[in-house]
């Protein structure tokens, strides 16, 4: 792959990742961990970063989170599960399995070096380093750990990255980076077939760092939190979370979504009482004369449905009416602003391509036409990832679709929270 970068880059990204120091001898960078609190100093080999960087140039980046050579082939997976099964069974370890027919040996364990660089070197390209380390003090990660196991720099950053796997094939035989490919989704098959643990490729480098880039600005630090002055509807926090708790970009967007769905029937029926009491009350409104109630039958019957017997509403119409209400489109344009500049031009530019979600100009001036977009781009890309059939035109895949839907996924989480706490009430 084609280096934009050089030894200094790398040494410097390694230094704002960790947040600590850094100097430079003849022979060595020296990183001294007195910022985070522990008296030592770790040294990297100027000659082992050279060897390391050269290593990284000579692969090719096949995708985003994925890199190969003629024999190795590297990727970055995660473990969709509740509690973290193989990043706590392994810890420091490598599953190591060799298939001796087919000349492939497999290791699923923490990133190597070179994986490590790779990962710096594109993060630079969109975030601070920083964004790929959660929210747990550094300090506190080498005292559960022990300083006596560090013995380099490389050893801290897979201490501080340890909820990243990766995948690692490597073959006594040259092979194309799409022969690796299927081999690494059968082995990620028959080790969730016969241990129950899911784990799948993360192909894109946003779900790596979106929550570090919310939760920029907010209280970062525990022991900061200020105590709640408001009561929250409890279903609504149960679903907000469960989507900040996966890693799965398909979960997290129909948990925000829910948290708007829980008001669907409400703010629909009022606002069809509301139009009732409207129309009723008109001056020239009479319940006497059979023209006015048939037009009455007809306007509410444009709002209702029956399928299966059952009187349903339109559910774009309720999601559209409980945006109007909660949500204020400045404070939702500012949020965006913050966390990613570029996501208000794209929404405005771009459809869903998976779902044919509208594009959404959030800086047109006509908030009934921004909320009646919005509504529609949201309502549709939720069909689609909920309605898979292959006979479907337009349906989410998962994986494949992911790059698309990570972009989806703060706009609704930010609606989420607006309505989360419009709806809440203050601690008397």
């Amino acid at each position: 792959m084609e280096m934009k970068a050089g030894q200094n880059d790398f040494a410097n990204w390694i230094c704002e990742a960790l947040q600590v120091s850094v100097g430079e001898t003849e022979s060595s960078y020296n990183y001294d961990l007195e910022k985070l609190g522990v008296k030592r100093i770790l040294l990297l080999e100027k000659d082992n970063l050279a060897s390391i960087i050269a290593s990284l140039a000579s692969m090719t980046e096949v995708a985003e989170t994925v890199i190969s050579d003629p024999t190795c082939y590297e990727t970055l997976v995660r473990e969709e599960s509740t509690f973290p099964r193989v990043r706590f069974l392994l810890r420091d370890d490598a599953l190591k399995i060799e298939d001796g027919d087919n000349a492939i040996k497999y290791s699923l364990s923490a990133p190597s070096d070179v994986y490590l660089m790779f990962l710096l070197y594109k993060i630079s390209e969109i975030a601070s380093p920083r964004a790929l380390l959660g929210p747990m003090p550094i300090k506190r990660i080498i005292e559960r750990r022990g300083e006596e196991d560090i013995d380099n720099v490389f050893d801290l950053l897979r201490r501080c990255l340890h909820r990243f796997l990766t995948l690692r094939l490597e073959s006594s035989k040259n092979r194309l980076p799409s022969e690796f490919e299927k081999f690494s989704w059968a082995f990620l098959f028959q080790l969730s077939f016969n241990s129950g643990v899911a784990l799948v490729p993360q192909r894109h480098l946003e779900e790596l760092i979106r929550t570090s880039r919310i939760i920029h600005g907010r209280r970062e630090s525990l022991d900061k939190v200020d105590p709640p002055r408001r009561h929250y509807i409890p279903d609504l926090i149960y679903h907000y979370q469960l989507a900040i708790g996966t890693d799965s970009p398909f979960l997290e967007y129909i948990s925000y979504y829910h948290v708007s769905e829980h008001f669907f029937e409400s703010v629909f029926n009022e606002d069809l009482i509301l139009r009732i009491k409207n129309k009723i009350t008109l001056p020239d409104f009479s319940y006497k004369r059979k023209k006015d109630i048939g037009v009455l039958i007809k306007d509410i019957s444009k709002s209702l449905q029956i399928r299966n017997e059952r009187i349903t509403f339109s559910e774009q119409e309720a999601l559209r009416l409980t945006i109007e209400k909660y949500i204020n489109l400045e404070e939702l344009k500012q949020k965006l602003y913050e966390y990613d500049e570029s996501l208000i031009y794209y929404y405005q530019q771009t459809k869903v391509n998976f779902s044919g979600g509208d594009e959404v100009n959030l800086n047109v001036n006509d908030a009934k036409e921004v909320i009646n977009r919005l509504s529609a781009r949201i309502y549709k890309t939720r069909n689609a990832i909920v309605h898979s059939k292959e006979s479907e035109r337009v349906r989410y895949i998962p994986f494949r679709d992911d790059r698309v839907l990570v972009k989806e996924i703060p706009l609704l989480r930010f609606i989420a929270e607006q309505i989360i706490i419009k709806s809440s009430v203050i601690v008397s």
